[in-house]
C-alpha cells in the first residue's frame, strides 16, 4: 500500500471507491434505491477542479494498492460551526474488497499527521450512530465522542442519525 496525494488524474477511481463503499457501508442506513442509483462519474468535472486547487483547508490523500487507487480521505474546512482551529474529515472511504486491511486506518493517521503539521489543534468527524465499525475503526486510531449528535440530510437527502468524534492534536 502506497498513500500519497490525490492528483486530478484520481478524480474517476474516487468516484468509483466512494459509490462502492457507500452501497456497501450504508444499506442499512439509506434506501436502496437511493444506493442503487449513486453513479460514480456524476459530478467528475467538479472534482477534478476541486483536486487541482488542494490548500490548507482542503486535502484529499488516497491509498494505492496493486498500482490503483483503493481508498482515500479527505480534510476539510468543517462544515458546520466549530473552532477555527479544527479540521473535518470529511470522508474516508476504502473499496470493500479491501476492508479490515489496514488502509482506514493508514489514511485516518495520516489525514490527523497532516491536520498536524498544517496548525490545526482538533480533527473531528461525523460518523452515522449505528456504524458501529466505522466506529471502532475511529475510536481505534484516538478519535473520542464529543457528546454531540445530529440528525442530517443534507449529503443524501435521507434523514441520518450522526455522533461526532474528536482528535486533539
Amino acid at each position: 500500500m502506497k498513500l500519497r496525494p490525490a492528483l486530478v488524474s484520481d478524480a474517476e477511481a474516487i468516484g468509483h471507491v466512494r459509490v462502492s463503499a457507500w452501497q456497501a457501508a450504508y444499506e442499512k442506513f439509506m434506501p436502496q434505491s437511493f444506493l442503487a442509483a449513486l453513479d460514480p462519474l456524476e459530478h467528475l468535472d467538479s472534482r477534478r477542479k476541486n483536486l487541482a486547487k488542494q490548500t490548507d483547508g482542503f486535502v484529499v490523500c488516497v491509498a494505492e494498492v496493486g498500482g490503483s487507487v483503493a481508498a482515500f480521505s479527505i480534510i476539510g474546512t468543517p462544515r458546520y460551526p466549530t473552532n477555527t482551529k479544527v479540521i473535518e474529515l470529511w470522508a474516508l472511504n476504502v473499496h470493500p474488497s479491501l476492508w479490515r486491511q489496514g488502509i482506514g486506518r493508514a489514511l485516518t493517521l495520516r489525514a490527523v499527521d497532516t491536520a498536524s503539521s498544517l496548525g490545526f489543534q482538533s480533527v473531528e468527524l461525523w460518523c452515522i450512530h449505528g456504524n458501529f465499525p466505522a466506529r471502532a475503526a475511529y475510536e481505534s486510531c484516538g478519535f473520542s465522542l464529543t457528546g454531540q449528535e445530529r440528525s442530517s440530510s443534507t449529503l443524501t437527502g435521507y434523514p441520518l442519525h450522526e455522533v461526532l468524534y474528536a482528535k486533539a492534536l
